[in-house]
């Protein structure tokens, strides 16, 4: 698998357009809003509103500024720990941030958004120094984990739209650069099945974005292709909305029987498995 040194999109740029739609959002909450639960379990939408804070304040302070106040601990042998360890650390977090009034906190990442959007703008997208576990073990080019970071304030958003009844809004500027990242969890995950040389794979995504991604194992690996050389092993057909609930492990295991997939059924297993988070969630197929 081979991830390209240039991005499809302009990520620094859409984390300009992100912030000022997180805003007009959270400027447009009743006070009642802030205390209702969001999908985020234990988290309501004031809680999962200072996480977006927290990640503002956590990455400014260890990518600008060098510091890392809070170092993984040693033993953490797998992904799986990590993202244990990083769940309880975003907890506390959240829990100390209770503290914070709804207006300091839209106050904060006003002032945060700025700085973190020049931040991406001062990076070279193309310097292979970042590192996107879901994406592979190997540095990675710094715009996909610009992307990332995209995606999960993006997710974030939707999230807290979908708690305060305003349904999500899937517009196609910022959806179709989200599934562009999320897209890069499948050729990774995919090239840990043996399969024969050709195979293929095809993935389509219809609705708000359309998207037609090939997938095709080569010598052990399996990587984007623009079209099929060998025979199309399995098929998997879904909505726009499906498509980044599903990458993002926002949809629900009981909605995956409405997804239209066909063909060998390890490999459709390992499609469906597929998430673009940190960790391995266990969610049956």
């Amino acid at each position: 698998m081979s991830i390209p040194d240039r991005a499809t999109a302009d990520y620094a740029g859409l984390f300009e357009v992100e912030r000022d739609r997180l805003l007009r959002v959270l400027d447009s909450l009743d006070p009642e809003d802030w205390d209702r639960d969001s999908p985020c379990p234990g988290w309501t939408v004031l809680g999962l509103t200072c996480h977006l804070l927290g990640g503002d304040l956590s990455t400014l302070s260890r990518q600008r500024d060098g510091h890392f106040g809070t170092e993984p601990p040693d033993g953490l042998a797998d992904n799986d720990s990590f993202a244990r360890w990083l769940d309880r650390l975003q907890d506390d977090w959240v829990t100390a941030a209770r503290r914070i009034s709804p207006r300091l906190v839209i106050d904060l990442l006003r002032h945060t958004g700025p700085q973190l959007a020049a931040h991406f703008r001062s990076q070279d997208p193309s310097a292979r120094t970042a590192r996107v576990s879901w994406a592979g073990p190997d540095a990675a080019p710094v715009w996909l984990d610009q992307g990332r970071e995209l995606t999960e304030y993006w997710i974030h958003r939707q999230q807290l739209q979908i708690a305060t009844n305003r349904g999500g809004e899937l517009e196609t500027d910022l959806t179709g650069a989200v599934l562009d990242a999320l897209r890069w969890a499948y050729p990774y995950r995919l090239g840990q099945l043996a399969r024969p040389d050709g195979e293929a794979v095809v993935i389509e995504i219809h609705g708000a974005v359309d998207r037609r991604w090939t997938l095709q194992w080569h010598h052990g690996d399996c990587a984007f292709v623009d079209s099929a050389g060998g025979p199309v092993v399995a098929r998997l057909t879904m909505s726009t909305d499906q498509a980044w609930r599903l990458l993002s492990n926002n949809l629900d295991p009981r909605a995956q029987q409405d997804l239209a997939f066909s063909g060998d059924p390890e490999v459709i297993a390992m499609i469906l498995r597929t998430r673009a988070i940190i960790g391995v969630p266990n969610i049956s197929p």
